[in-house]
């Protein structure tokens, strides 16, 4: 398992795995649950393959740089292979770059040890490959004989010429064939191996014996054509050739098992039969901790992503500079670039405590969804998402714009029906989103007995409809077709 991110490591991986975390997004999240319910399969002997930010893990594990140093040949024997690079140790974030340390090459460090060392020295019958920074993995196993998944989490790719990988260690002479350039090569060698660049996580879907989306939305959007103004050309032509060959599919991410009220960290935990009480705890926690205006009747939306123009940040601006944002309380736990941050800053100084920001953390996370009414999630696009399948566990009801996973996950509410978890809309506008925001308020203002049992339902249901044990058992079936296949022509 080659994955780029991870929120935790399964403690069984060695006495320092609870170490082991460098979380960028839902990435993180699904590979950890992934390898937990891999772990814990007999059938399976499992390598996990992270690079080494240093940074990350010292500051949760509280140990030494030369104690972590120590640590790792331990991990290895468990099957935890960190990859260490310069490019990796000093890294603030998983994605940051810096002049020094360009993404491309962060991605060029972490592939090479597994291409020129790991793919030979374990000798795998599946390698399972997550998004552009292993993109290059998937051509290096065929070219061994090695069957691979690879699963796209978003659209994001990076390029690269034959002569950059070259001088960075990486032999790509052995299975140029199998790489997807950003033109079609015209014969002239010298001039593909300088001038024509490799790009990541096309090469990715070409070279995979299988590859998969994060939900089934989102792999229909991307053959469609819905996405073709978002993703790159070469990244849709690669992935509807492989869907034309019945080798791409959808796999609906979940969230994992611990996301739950009742074993709830930092909020205060509740259950179904004491939804409303649990809700007003920490409705009251969350107005104190984030700066909003301590008022149990009002409606508290949370907006739970990045602040990036992916996530309908702009739809959330010109809300809060409507009339609706008199009528509502939204508390963002959110990052993103320093103007959007500055942007939003300055609409909560004027509030009067209707809109607070605070930087993301985990534990301000769960206080949100414990805490909040609503969940805001009106992206643009959205491979799959995790926030609007965790906030009905707590109670949270989402509200989003139809696409992707966000499609995939959430039914409009009918009272009457006594159906649905939360509120839709599908034309990216402020005005369709507004009107969906509108409804959830009516939602608050119904009488709250009608609304304690309706939480109840959803919470029950969101336990039931989205679980990680299913998702891991969607994955385990490929692996198996694909080991089957390999035997077969054995």
């Amino acid at each position: 398992m080659c994955t780029p991110e991870i929120t935790e490591l399964p403690e069984g991986m060695g006495n320092a795995a609870n170490w082991i975390s460098a979380k960028g997004g839902g990435l993180g999240d699904i590979s950890a649950g992934l390898i937990r319910y891999l772990h814990e399969d007999d059938r399976f002997d499992l390598h996990v393959v992270l690079p080494k930010y240093e940074r990350q893990i010292l500051g949760l594990g509280g140990v030494e740089r030369r104690e972590l140093d120590l640590l790792s040949p331990t991990l290895q024997r468990k099957g935890v292979h960190l990859v260490r690079d310069s490019a990796f140790s000093s890294s603030p974030a998983v994605y940051s770059e810096s002049a020094a340390h360009p993404r491309v090459q962060r991605a060029q460090a972490f592939q090479r040890y597994i291409i020129n060392q790991l793919l030979d020295d374990l000798q795998p019958e599946l390698v399972h490959c997550n998004d552009w920074m292993t993109g290059l993995v998937p051509a290096a196993a065929r070219a061994r004989g090695i069957r691979s998944v690879f699963t796209i989490h978003n659209v994001f790719t990076e390029l690269a010429s034959p002569h950059e990988l070259d001088r960075d260690g990486i032999d790509v002479r052995r299975f140029m064939t199998n790489l997807y350039f950003e033109r079609f090569p015209d014969g002239v060698f010298e001039k593909n191996w300088h001038e024509n660049r490799v790009d990541f996580l096309a090469s990715g879907i070409l070279a995979a014996d299988v590859v998969n989306t994060v939900s089934p939305t989102f792999l229909d959007e991307l053959v469609s054509g819905a996405c073709d103004e978002i993703a790159p050309a070469s990244v849709l032509r690669a992935l509807r050739e492989k869907h034309a060959t019945g080798r791409a599919l959808g796999i609906l991410n979940a969230p994992n098992d611990v996301i739950d009220p009742r074993k709830s960290r930092w909020a205060t935990p509740f259950g179904f039969g004491d939804v409303m009480a649990g809700k007003r705890d920490n409705k009251r926690r969350l107005q104190e901790r984030m700066g909003l205006a301590v008022d149990p009747s009002a409606p508290i939306f949370l907006w739970p992503n990045r602040l990036y123009s992916q996530k309908g940040v702009e739809l959330l601006f010109l809300l809060l500079l409507g009339p609706l944002a008199k009528r509502m309380q939204v508390a963002i736990v959110a990052n993103g670039d320093a103007k959007t941050e500055e942007r939003f800053g300055i609409l909560s100084l004027g509030s009067q405590g209707r809109i607070a920001r605070q930087p993301f953390s985990e534990e301000l996370s769960e206080l949100g969804k414990a805490g909040a009414d609503f969940v805001l999630m009106p992206s643009l696009y959205e491979p799959c998402g995790l926030p609007q399948m965790e906030g009905p566990r707590f109670g949270a009801l989402p509200l989003v714009r139809r696409t992707g996973g966000l499609k995939d996950t959430v039914v409009e509410l009918d009272l009457d029906a006594d159906t649905g978890n939360g509120f839709a809309f599908d034309e990216y506008d402020v005005g369709a989103f507004s009107k969906a925001v509108e409804r959830a308020l009516a939602f608050f203002a119904r009488p709250e007995a009608e609304r304690e049992r309706t939480l109840q339902r959803v919470m029950r249901d969101a336990f039931d409809t989205h679980s990680l044990a299913r998702t891991a058992r969607n994955y385990v079936e490929v692996y198996e077709a694909l080991i089957e296949q390999a035997e077969a022509l054995a």
